[in-house]
């Protein structure tokens, strides 16, 4: 009996031991490998940054607008002022027709125009439907949404003016209000204050930066064991090099999840409902799932210069796939059930409802088994990737 537990305190030094021989000397190859550290290391910081300055402020006011008015009435002028006096807008000039207008538009002296028609009030007066014509640039969202919502509660405004004006002299007030507002509304957005663009994507790209930085940065150095002519893994202790290197990428990690969940949100202001520990747990599984799917994604690239063609191009797919452009009710079940097979399809919900919507671990349960899953699916599926690149280099 003492002999067989000496035997397995034995077996069990050696695999510690393995497991911290190959843990340091993969810590060497990521350090002297500069193309891997830039994708390990500034990537996740740089590129966090980088997106959140393209969509801050999220809020944009004073925008220049121009106005074509061929109506010249009074009621033309006053949704004008109302419009002038919202935040988002703002009344640069007038113009004689649409094609000076546009002209203004091609200077970029202004972003929006709006055409009264000639019949705007003529065709109200006699109780018929009218249009206002709202023209806007385009290249920036942010200009669009915020002067579309402004002109739109303008007009809702000023059409339940125009109802009580063709009410009946003598109704009471309690008739007059509900003409006036028959459906009574308050917009709360929830979650999102602001309404966003950044506090709406910003979190989900933080999620997406980690999967792929993973994916590239150990994409690239199994091409360099390639281009070396040596394979990926050694032939002998598989499982004792996979964990190994599963923790010297982890250990790397840990700061970058710190930085891109915790304190990114943070600096630029983005909801933040959850706490760092709850955040933390989570993240486990999503970085050791990431790490095994990029071991067997790395098989493939013979050559360095592959990953970029191989997996920069994801990218953009997996944003959609993770169902926060593209509900993943509404999609296909060929793509529901491809986006079901990457990490970040459920460390973008999972993280997306803890830290933005406030949701207790227990609410993203389902999300943090699918990681577990995918962590024991895709250490099968490395090893078998590795045996079959191991037989291709013989």
């Amino acid at each position: 009996m003492r002999s067989d537990k000496d035997n397995l305190l034995c077996r069990c030094r050696r695999v510690l031991a393995g497991v911290r021989y190959y843990w340091l000397r993969e810590y060497r190859h990521v350090l002297r490998d500069a193309e891997v550290l830039v994708f390990f290391l500034l990537l996740p910081i740089a590129y966090p940054i980088l997106y959140a300055l393209i969509y801050n402020p999220e809020v944009v006011t004073d925008i220049p607008v121009v106005v074509v008015d061929d109506a010249r009435t009074a009621l033309s002028r006053e949704i004008v002022r109302c419009f002038d006096a919202t935040p988002a807008a703002h009344i640069v000039g007038y113009c004689a027709n649409l094609d000076e207008a546009r002209s203004m538009m091609m200077q970029r002296e202004c972003y929006a125009i709006i055409l009264f028609p000639g019949s705007f009030s003529r065709d109200i007066d006699r109780g018929e439907q009218s249009s206002i014509v709202f023209y806007t640039d385009m290249s920036l969202l942010l200009n669009y949404k915020e002067l579309y919502m402004a002109l739109n509660n303008v007009v809702l405004d000023i059409e339940s003016t125009i109802r009580l004006q063709q009410m009946p002299i003598g109704l009471s007030s309690s008739i007059t209000d509900i003409v006036a507002n028959p459906i009574p509304y308050t917009s709360v957005v929830l979650y999102n204050p602001t309404s966003g663009i950044a506090s709406f994507l910003i979190p989900a790209v933080l999620v997406l930066i980690l999967q792929q930085s993973v994916v590239l940065g150990i994409a690239m150095l199994a091409g360099k064991a390639h281009e070396q002519g040596r394979g990926w893994f050694e032939r002998r202790n598989y499982w004792t090099q996979l964990v190994g290197r599963m923790l010297c990428y982890s250990s790397i990690y840990l700061f970058n999840t710190i930085y891109l969940l915790h304190f990114i949100p943070s600096i630029f202001g983005y909801p933040q409902l959850g706490t760092l520990s709850d955040i933390m747990i989570f993240s486990l599984p999503f970085i050791l799932s990431s790490i095994c799917m990029a071991v067997t994604l790395s098989v493939m690239v013979r050559e360095r210069e592959q990953v970029y063609l191989l997996f920069v191009a994801m990218s953009v797919i997996l944003l959609f796939l993770s169902g926060i452009a593209w509900p993943r009710y509404a999609m296909p079940a060929v793509w529901r059930w491809l986006s079901y097979i990457f990490p970040s399809t459920w460390g973008v919900e999972g993280f997306v409802q803890l830290s933005t919507m406030g949701a207790c671990f227990s609410d993203v349960a389902q999300s943090y088994c699918h990681l577990w899953v995918l962590v024991v699916f895709y250490m099968i599926t490395a090893r078998v990737a590795v045996h079959y690149d191991n037989r291709a280099m013989r």
